[in-house]
């Protein structure tokens, strides 16, 4: 009994065309505004057709089939030729790009002291985000506050991610504005990205574990540094594992605390020790 027409932005008239900020937002986006000639032609063919509820829009689709999905595939435009030919330039590039996210920006946040790296990631997250929101310039982008608060809808927290992604080299997700609702949030999480400070205890920590563990397989099982390092090992798990409370490993003799000194401790000690810790493990 009636036909639902979806409309693109068109040229000229309406609500797009009055809106520079709509339109802009709209053919960033892959829709670019129609011709009213042809709308109306559309129009004619859509109340004559016998589809109820058909899309009249002028469509980009390399740019459209980009800014909706990234390089996920979409069941609902998979089929259209220049969505397919997006795909698979995607999967080209996946497969035989490198291993690590690399970009222009890393390399300039590597060179950088690291206290200067997130101020200057808040500032790409800004200029992005006021280009987003149709902002003249990033001043009015408070790095504290949500994106969704400051206006970011479905569509332009797409199109940010996927701003994000091409000036960082990164494949973020689609939930990444909610996962980090802030531009101060996110630099932290592209800073750890991209610019990892080697110097953090998080980040040195793996490659310390494993000189450790090459240097105590280096030992004789036999050896006496090899029980005393399970004794000063076990110790420190048992810190660790209390939150630093600290838990101290009693001697077998006299109940005093076997702290990191243990050069005067007997063999036998030592292992009445790693028996009363480890038991049978």
């Amino acid at each position: 009994p009636a036909t639902s027409i979806a409309w693109g932005p068109w040229a000229e008239d309406g609500m797009a065309a009055d809106s520079a900020l709509v339109s802009g937002r709209m053919e960033r986006f892959g829709l670019p505004p129609m011709d009213p000639a042809l709308a109306v032609t559309a129009l004619e063919r859509a109340i004559s057709g016998s589809d109820t509820c058909p899309v009249i829009t002028d469509v980009d689709w390399s740019r459209f089939g980009k800014e909706l999905s990234g390089s996920r595939n979409s069941a609902l435009f998979g089929e259209i030729a220049e969505v397919q030919e997006l795909y698979r330039t995607v999967d080209h590039a996946s497969t035989d790009g490198p291993a690590e996210p690399t970009s222009a920006l890393a390399e300039t946040l590597a060179a950088l002291p690291v206290a200067e790296r997130e101020p200057m990631l808040l500032d790409v997250i800004r200029k992005h985000t006021a280009t987003v929101l149709g902002y003249g310039t990033p001043t009015g982008i408070d790095t504290e506050r949500g994106f969704f608060e400051m206006g970011l809808d479905s569509l332009t927290a797409v199109e940010l991610r996927n701003r994000l992604n091409t000036a960082s080299g990164l494949r973020l997700p689609s939930t990444t504005l909610f996962d980090y609702a802030s531009p101060a949030a996110l630099a932290r999480h592209l800073l750890a990205e991209l610019a990892p400070d080697a110097s953090a205890p998080e980040n040195a920590l793996p490659e310390e574990i494993d000189r450790l563990e090459s240097v105590l397989s280096a030992l004789p099982e036999d050896d006496m540094a090899r029980a005393r390092a399970v004794v000063r090992l076990q110790s420190m798990l048992a810190k660790l594992s209390h939150a630093g409370a600290g838990t101290a490993v009693q001697g077998a003799t006299g109940g005093d605390a076997l702290d990191g000194d243990l050069d005067g401790v007997s063999v036998d000690e030592l292992f009445d020790v790693i028996d009363r810790e480890l038991g049978d493990a």
